[in-house]
């Protein structure tokens, strides 16, 4: 009782240091799970886990609707499924849209995509230029077929499926750049340091400041599916256009859809069901201008006649087959714009 009188703050530290510890460990496989894949359980303490993913806005309850920021409580089942079977590591959906879909996938009300973000689109280019009343109208262009060098200037952001689509697409992965790494979410994509460079790892933020690119192709938004609603997901991702539009300002922009999961995978899951991914590749197929900014939905490619990832591509609901990654390169060969 003595020493709980005299030590009252280290005793507080002590418990507040065996509070966060539990807290590391109950989140690692969920919300922390990006985190803890990166950190050496022998040379850092599991607390760390708490301050680290504190320092980018991530907290326990960020699995839960309308979450500040995280990495998605899906990220281990998704990205972490890695490449087995007969190779792959990649991951996400399409947009077919549906109209009556909600920002969560529930049965409420999806007028905040035509309401809100339609005035914000509506009116003004992805940069806040005003594009309506213009007496010249800025010209718009048409898909067209490319050939393989059209990729020679292109750069490709993505988390595991687009590590895929470098891995087992060669003719791809010897033009193009890829800014791609498991588990990464629109909502990690431009500050976490992960670029590899000659004087280590840095953001794809720095990247862009430091290379410009023609065409730059971007696929996210499987791995955050259970994090937020619809609405702050579609905020997240304009954000990111926005800031690319301003480090990139010549290159054409690509939004590709988030792919489809098989029909299988997306029977009775929450988070991994064609009807959400549907839902949040409808609020993000928005953002395209038919100007500099372009929306591809790339599960034209891979789905089948039912709107599902085609189970005969994938090894496990989610990934493609290493096999299977042609038919998206063929897509983007046939879906390109040349201006």
């Amino acid at each position: 009782m003595k020493f709980l009188k005299e030590c009252p703050i280290l005793i507080g530290i002590a418990l507040i240091a065996v509070i966060l510890t539990v807290i590391s460990f109950a989140c690692q496989g969920s919300v922390y799970s990006d985190y803890a894949e990166e950190s050496d359980p022998a040379k850092v303490p599991a607390l760390a886990l708490v301050f680290k993913a504190a320092r980018d806005e991530v907290f326990p309850w960020s699995g839960s609707a309308g979450a500040q920021v995280a990495t998605g409580e899906v990220q281990g089942e998704a990205d972490g499924a890695g490449a087995e079977g007969e190779g792959s590591s990649a991951t996400e959906a399409d947009v077919e849209g549906q109209e009556g879909s909600a920002p969560d996938g529930s049965d409420q009300s999806a007028s905040w995509l035509y309401g809100d973000v339609d005035a914000a689109i509506s009116g003004n280019d992805i940069s806040g230029n005003a594009v309506s009343g213009d007496d010249a109208e800025p010209e718009t262009y048409e898909f067209t077929e490319v050939d393989e060098d059209y990729f020679t200037d292109a750069l490709f952001i993505g988390d595991s499926r687009t590590v895929g689509l470098s891995e087992y697409c060669e003719p791809l992965d010897e033009r193009a750049t890829f800014y791609s790494k498991v588990s990464l979410t629109i909502y990690t994509v431009m500050d976490k340091e992960f670029v590899k460079t000659d004087e280590g790892k840095i953001s794809v933020d720095a990247a862009l400041r430091e290379n410009q690119f023609s065409k730059i192709y971007i696929m996210l938004g499987l791995n955050e599916i259970g994090t937020g609603d619809t609405e702050y997901f579609f905020n997240a991702y304009k954000e990111v256009i926005d800031r690319i539009m301003e480090l990139q300002p010549d290159a054409i922009i690509y939004i590709q859809s988030i792919m489809h999961v098989t029909a299988e995978k997306a029977h009775g899951d929450k988070n991994f069901n064609n009807e959400k991914i549907n839902a949040r590749n409808e609020a993000i197929a928005q953002l395209a201008d038919q100007k500099k900014i372009f929306y591809i939905d790339m599960n034209e490619a891979v789905d089948d006649e039912d709107g599902n990832l085609d189970k005969s591509l994938s090894f496990d609901g989610v990934h493609l087959k290493a096999s299977s990654y042609e038919r998206w390169y063929e897509f983007l060969l046939h879906n390109a714009i040349v201006r």
